[in-house]
């Protein structure tokens, strides 16, 4: 039998050449050297900063730098978790891009939708408050001389002022105002531009309460208390960022001023004595009148202001009350023969008109007139709403409810 013929295996790197191409090799060649010519340029790039700019690298500076690395993050629309912390008898929160901000005297806080922790930064604050606009956040210490600029990130500047500090804004540009006592008059209004450069101080002689940016950071409104013969009245000034002279300056007898929310074309404020409506030439758009109750509790957004009034000195009736922030048009009103212990605006009108609280429920007031109510797990520190329901927030712990 004639034997088999054994095959030879050849390697296919033995039989085959590769084929080198002369054009390609140079063009690498050459990109090459312009890469070795980058990195040598940027080491000598950045030595010269250090030896003739060192003084300006600094870590404010940074900072600074970092300010809008989260203006391009959307804020989130995925569902809240459960966030556990460790809380206080002095905190105070807020809901900030998408996400939860909390603070106490001694640190400031924030938590994504998923309970993770972003920022936590120590701070020493008699009486926190948080301003918060669509990009940035202030914490201010009332009675202090402390605040600090957040985004979502990291903190921004953190600065003290000569004086207390009686109320602080920022606005969606990062430009920021801080009303405090003066040495020279009362009370002194710095306006800052987006550098965080001031360009501007309106001293005042009368009680300033409470101060606001436009959302474009170009007006600032003021609110001061003017002692009269026997009561205070009311002062509203407006101002535009460069200009001396005021926009309009207007005094309201026999009127307590207690808080101003600024929108895009006009402001809310909040008296003890009612509820008004402004556009940014210091008209009056509308008005409700609290004669005959008492003002227990408010809340304001861009869209809702609601308050809650009550019509007896038991607190046992209450007039709960909702309104368009723009147009100060009534859209909801409805007088409960129960205690009420909190409102709370929506932010959401497509879904709900506010939210309210007793002592042992939170309730919803849907946009078609109807009610939903949740059995919260622990005392309620808090309710916020968000653009997917509310977060009930306890002592220990904050969780969403109604996120359907």
């Amino acid at each position: 039998m004639p034997e088999k013929s054994r095959s030879m295996q050849v390697s296919v790197a033995q039989r085959i050449e590769p084929q080198i191409n002369k054009y390609y090799l140079k063009v690498s060649r050459r990109y090459l050297v312009v890469g070795v010519v980058f990195m040598l340029v940027l080491l000598l790039y950045i030595g010269a900063v250090t030896v003739f700019l060192g003084d300006y690298v600094t870590y404010d500076n940074l900072k600074y730098l970092a300010r809008d690395f989260s203006a391009m993050t959307l804020s989130s629309n995925t569902d809240f978790s459960k966030m556990v912390y460790n809380g206080s008898n002095n905190m105070t929160l807020t809901y900030f891009r998408g996400g939860l901000a909390m603070c106490d005297s001694d640190s400031y806080v924030y938590y994504d939708t998923g309970g993770n922790l972003l920022v936590e930064d120590r701070i020493n604050y008699t009486s926190p408050v948080l301003a918060e606009s669509d990009k940035y956040l202030m914490v201010y210490d009332v009675g202090g001389r402390n605040y600090a600029i957040y985004n979502q990130l990291t903190e921004i500047i953190s600065r003290e002022t000569s004086g207390d500090i009686v109320a602080g804004d920022v606005a969606d540009d990062g430009s920021f105002v801080v009303a405090s006592r003066s040495r020279e008059t009362r009370y002194v209004v710095d306006l800052y531009n987006s550098a965080f450069t001031k360009v501007m101080s309106i001293y005042k002689e009368n009680y300033v309460l409470d101060t606001a940016l436009s959302p474009d950071g170009k007006l600032v409104v003021i609110c001061s208390a003017v002692p009269s013969d026997t009561d205070f009245n009311c002062e509203v000034e407006i101002c535009r960022r460069g200009q001396s002279d005021p926009v309009s300056i207007t005094n309201y007898e026999q009127t307590m001023p207690l808080d101003i929310y600024t929108i895009e074309n006009g402001f809310v404020l909040l008296c003890d004595n009612g509820l008004y409506f402004f556009d940014y030439s210091g008209n009056i758009i509308s008005g409700t009148s609290f004669s005959g109750m008492s003002l227990k509790y408010a809340d304001i957004s861009d869209s809702t202001a609601a308050v809650v009034c009550s019509s007896n000195a038991l607190g046992t009736k209450n007039r709960i009350m909702a309104f368009d922030s723009a147009s100060g048009e009534v859209i909801y009103d409805e007088t409960v023969n129960y205690r009420v212990t909190g409102v709370y605006a929506s932010v959401n009108r497509k879904k709900e008109l506010l939210y309210f609280a007793t002592p042992d429920s939170v309730i919803r007031i849907n946009s078609d007139g109807g009610f939903d109510t949740h059995i919260p797990e622990s005392k309620i520190v808090d309710v916020i709403p968000t653009t997917r329901g509310a977060l009930v927030c306890g002592e220990s712990s904050a969780y969403p409810i109604f996120d359907e």
